[in-house]
């Protein structure tokens, strides 16, 4: 058969014997085919590689000149030659029975560099009746008296675009066997056939750069469950093929312009021996899975661990990976999405910049050692000093919160009530640990903030470097301990059960207003060690009628245990991101109470002072109120009745004086003076 070698392409499909019952499949097509095939095949005896099938292919779209017939390889110690007994032989458009278009088999031969090869001939009878792991054709020796050759058809078929390449695969051509089974339906053993594992991955296709054609392979390796070989990797070209041999699938690309990587050559034909196929892959690597689970770490507030990444792997896969790969994949993710931790922290100036130029007032410090390490940081946006200092009741809670990104460390926080009973945050810092020089650094920053404020009142936990740092910072603020913490730490220490009746006296003589109320719950406390703890612990810090200021009823740190829930998943993050999900949940929140108080008409805020109000209303309804003066009035409410002070905005109940919001005997007054009890409370709960 004769062929321009300009314009066909000459393709041969052998079939290997590993051993006695398991043959492999390659296709040998151009020179670097030639050059593995006899590399990784040396051990094979060359008398039992024989070709099933040889297959010209125009290049140029005139069409394919098949053979029908034997093909055998004779040599010796001369030069390869390949001869062909035609059988019903196919025409192409160009060519004449005796081979006008000059191609000569030999010279193919030689050019390919075939050598030591053996008196062969292909024998395509039908297989053996024998169970072999692959259902290839029998193998037979030249000069066998039962071998009678199989008729093999090569049929024309439309051919690929000129501008494609060259190298278009055998799977352009439909190539049929004597007892009539195609190609495409041939199964090779087992579950594992001639299979496309990457539908989109063909011949032509252009990648943006060499790195993701690399991972797009792994991928499909991935699915298809076979690990790879690269036999080439360059600045300019890339080869890769599977790494069980002689498995013809493979896949090689160029370099086109600056990156841009393009397929020249792919065989989808995957024929692995499926005893290989193990649940671990080499190509299920940290950096392919970081970028198949990055963007789920997009949104802060995702969970995603690695055990759940593991899990994914293994039910989509198939693919079992250790939990050391997962959880680098994880960290590579973030790095990958919000960057390193030390490139946080070098944004950190200017970061701080941007947010006190874009937001007037803010006020942003950075404390650094001496070997320009980073120490502690403080931020308070401008919005919510101003808040503060001109609406907010001077109760400020303050606590901390452990970090959990990669340099750890600890976030402060110092936190109000806004006058509908909101979380009000006033200031954030970053610390090492709750150390006095730490609590005394981010007090006075706080202070510098706020100025003096006058009746101040803060309330904490019993950390003893919060006690330090406010006797230092501010001397005349009144300091309260969270009762729940005082409660929990009773408990602990004398063993109590959770409905024990001490800890409901303690609750109530805490939530007292009067003192006289104080002491009858205090007194129901009849363990004398617990009353001596509470004692010591310091009356006036966690009960209401024995504190020097006004608490305004907040009795324990709750809302900074709220906004630590809240950054639940934000402290995951680097420094910088942390800060960005602050100021982005404070927006938030500012955003929705403007727009829910342009909603309401009236006075009070509607969650907390109206509420109150309107629920203290139907008890001062029934109270009898009698003047004393024009000033003082007496209210018999059959209890212990309250001496109202109009003018003072007072009460022996002490509700009005604590809270600076009208009682229900104070209520009661109003009505028999037709008055707005709004009139009477302060500006804080308007």
């Amino acid at each position: 058969m004769d062929a321009d070698p300009n314009k066909d392409i000459v393709t041969l499909k052998y079939s290997v014997p590993l051993s006695s019952s398991i043959y492999k499949h390659i296709r040998v097509e151009d020179n670097d085919d030639v050059q593995y095939f006899v590399k990784y095949n040396t051990d094979v005896i060359a008398s039992k590689v024989t070709p099933l099938i040889a297959s010209l292919k125009n290049i140029e779209g005139h069409g394919i000149g098949g053979c029908n017939g034997n093909v055998s390889i004779e040599s010796s110690n001369d030069p390869a030659k390949f001869g062909v007994e035609h059988r019903n032989e196919v025409i192409g458009e160009n060519e004449t029975e005796n081979g006008g278009n000059g191609f000569n088999w030999t010279d193919w031969v030689e050019d390919v560099n075939f050598e030591s090869v053996e008196n062969i001939v292909a024998d395509l009878c039908e297989p053996s009746n024998e169970e072999e792991p692959y259902s290839a054709p029998k193998m037979h020796r030249h000069g066998d008296n039962n071998f009678e050759p199989s008729t093999v058809q090569c049929r024309q078929v439309q051919s690929e675009p000129s501008q494609q390449s060259i190298s278009t695969g055998m799977h352009t051509s439909r190539i049929d066997l004597m007892h009539g089974q195609s190609l495409k339906q041939i199964d090779y053993g087992g579950d594992l056939c001639c299979i496309n594992w990457e539908a989109n991955f063909k011949v032509g296709r252009v990648f943006p750069n060499k790195v993701s054609l690399l991972k797009i392979i792994s991928l499909a390796a991935i699915r298809g469950h076979f690990r790879l070989r690269t036999v080439q990797s360059g600045k300019r070209r890339l080869c890769v093929r599977c790494w069980q041999l002689p498995c013809p699938w493979q896949v090689r690309a160029y370099k086109i312009g600056l990156h841009d990587f393009r397929v020249v050559k792919y065989d989808p034909f995957h024929e692995c021996d499926p005893r290989y196929v193990t649940s671990h892959h080499p190509q299920a690597t940290t950096g392919l899975l970081s970028d198949s689970v990055n963007w789920r770490f997009k949104d802060s507030r995702t969970i995603y661990t690695p055990a759940d990444i593991k899990k994914d792997v293994k039910t989509n896969f198939g693919v079992t990976i250790s939990y050391a790969t997962t959880w680098r994949s994880q960290e590579l993710a973030f790095k990958t999405i919000r960057g390193s931790a030390e490139q946080s922290y070098s944004l950190f100036l200017s970061y701080c910049y941007e947010l006190e130029r874009i937001n007037p007032k803010t006020l942003t410090y950075i404390e650094i050692d001496a070997t320009d390490h980073f120490l502690y940081f403080f931020i308070s946006i401008g919005a919510c000093i101003r808040g503060f200092q001109s609406s907010m009741r001077p109760v400020i809670v303050v606590d901390a919160t452990h970090l959990k990104c990669k340099h750890k460390g600890v976030l402060f926080v110092a936190t109000a009530f806004d006058g509908n009973r909101n979380i009000y945050p006033i200031a954030f810092g970053i610390g090492d640990l709750e150390t006095d020089a730490a609590w005394e650094w981010f007090l006075t920053k706080l202070h510098y903030a706020i100025g003096d404020c006058a009746n101040l009142v803060v309330i904490s936990d019993r950390n003893v470097s919060i006690q330090n740092g406010l006797k230092k910072v501010f001397p005349r603020a009144t300091h309260g301990i969270c009762c729940y913490h005082l409660k929990g730490n009773m408990k602990a220490s004398f063993r109590l059960k959770q409905r024990d009746p001490i800890l409901g006296y303690f609750v109530r003589a805490a939530n007292s207003y009067r003192l006289g109320e104080f002491n009858r719950h205090f007194s129901m406390i009849n363990n004398d060690r617990v009353r001596t703890y509470l004692v010591r612990a310091g009356l006036q810090k966690w009960s209401q009628a024995h504190c020097d200021g006004r608490r305004y009823n907040v009795m324990t740190t709750n809302i900074v245990e709220s906004i630590n829930l809240v950054l639940h998943f934000a402290r995951m993050l680097l420094v910088v991101h942390l800060i960005d999900e602050i100021t982005n949940m404070l927006l938030y929140w500012f955003s929705q109470r403007r727009d829910l108080a342009r909603k309401f008409q009236s006075t009070l805020c509607p969650d907390l002072g109206e509420k109150k109000l309107r629920k203290r209303l139907d008890a001062a309804s029934k109270m009898n109120v009698v003047k004393i003066n024009d000033g003082e009035y007496d209210v018999l409410d059959g209890d212990m009745n309250g001496l109202v002070n109009l003018q003072n905005h007072s009460c022996t109940c002490m509700k009005f004086d604590l809270e600076q919001l009208p009682c229900k005997h104070a209520i009661a007054v109003c009505r028999h003076l037709k008055l707005n009890p709004d009139s009477l409370a302060s500006s804080y709960y308007t």
